[in-house]
């Protein structure tokens, strides 16, 4: 069953028609009705842009395997003053056979609880004596409905917080005891932009500060030497693995990032970044209002130099995070239903 077209003078009628079908009929307890969910969004080939025009019968790629379908449409009644009329239309799908039409009135919304009845008498039409259960294609949305949309570009604001191991070897004439192991929590928050490749796959660019901040020790006394701090900049670029349903979201994602510092207390911690870091993690998400509230956990790992030269590899920095993030994103610029 597909909900009824209409123009934005019966925008309303259309409306409250699909509503009233959402909730009285099918009635898939009673276990006459078999739904199946189609998106509008994401058309087959062989089905016009906003899907089939009542009138004509719809195709088994956008049917699935029912044995019937109900079309429909909403006009203005040129009789009546402030009325409408509803029109709908059975298929045997079968050698796309038009097995009838009818229509009825309504003088607003209120009426529409006579629908319910209204497609009885359509599927009364129905003569099969081996059928033993009526199958009903029903659409999730109208041609209007973005739940499912592509877009080429995700713009999305995130920030979380996050715990840090950092691991300092001092390099020749030192034992793995001797390493420096220091904790550092902290948060961080971010701009992250995809590009849409492919349904399902995604290249995300992320601009990324952190502040990790926690108690060190000296490294010959083994005494507290304070607090650390740490800002940096780190910028990731990954590859995404998305699954996107209507309203639930969820996917994949690992790459490289590299990371600036920005500012450092405690000067016998300081370094510079050498070598690009590794980043992989997982999200979930849940569509609302134009976009999406996601959360994302991921894992970083890198080894650094405290000298920017690569020749002078005097000490050894190894940093390994986890981070847990809550963000906001928005999808621009829609591509075709096709893609």
């Amino acid at each position: 069953m597909h909900p009824f077209r209409g123009s934005e003078e019966t925008e309303t009628i259309a409306t409250g028609y699909f509503e009233r079908q959402r909730q009285e009929i099918p009635r898939v307890s009673e276990g006459k009705y078999s739904v199946f969910p189609i998106d509008l969004s994401r058309l087959p080939p062989d089905v016009p842009e906003g899907g089939f025009p009542p009138w004509i019968c719809p195709s088994p790629s956008i049917t699935g395997d029912a044995i019937y379908a109900i079309t429909g449409e909403a006009a203005v009644d040129p009789d009546y003053d402030d009325s409408f009329r509803l029109r709908a239309y059975l298929w045997q799908l079968d050698g796309q056979r038009l097995l009838g039409s009818d229509e009825m009135s309504v003088s607003g919304i209120g009426d529409l609880s006579s629908v319910a009845a209204f497609v009885e008498v359509i599927l009364s039409w129905i003569i099969d004596d081996n059928l033993t259960e009526a199958s009903v294609v029903y659409v999730t949305g109208d041609s209007s409905n973005t739940s499912y949309e592509q877009k080429w570009l995700y713009l999305g604001l995130r920030g979380g917080a996050g715990y840090s191991r950092w691991t300092y070897d001092h390099g020749p004439g030192y034992t793995a005891a001797d390493q420096s192991i220091i904790h550092l929590y902290g948060g961080n928050i971010s701009l992250q932009a995809a590009l849409n490749l492919l349904p399902f796959l995604y290249l995300q660019a992320e601009g990324n500060i952190i502040a990790d901040y926690g108690p060190v020790r000296d490294f010959t006394t083994g005494e507290s030497d304070g607090n650390y701090l740490s800002v940096a900049l780190k910028v990731p670029i990954m590859v995404k693995f998305r699954w996107k349903g209507d309203h639930l979201r969820g996917g994949v994602f690992a790459g490289a990032y590299w990371h600036y510092p920005l500012h450092q207390t405690k000067e016998h911690f300081k370094y510079q970044a050498d070598p690009p870091g590794i980043v992989g993690g997982m999200h979930v998400g849940w569509g609302m209002g134009p976009g999406n509230l996601f959360l994302d956990l991921r894992m970083e790992y890198d080894g650094r130099w405290f000298s920017s030269s690569r020749e002078q590899r005097e000490e050894i920095h190894y940093s390994n995070s986890v981070r847990f993030n809550v963000g906001y994103e928005m999808g621009f610029f829609p591509k075709s239903s096709r893609n």
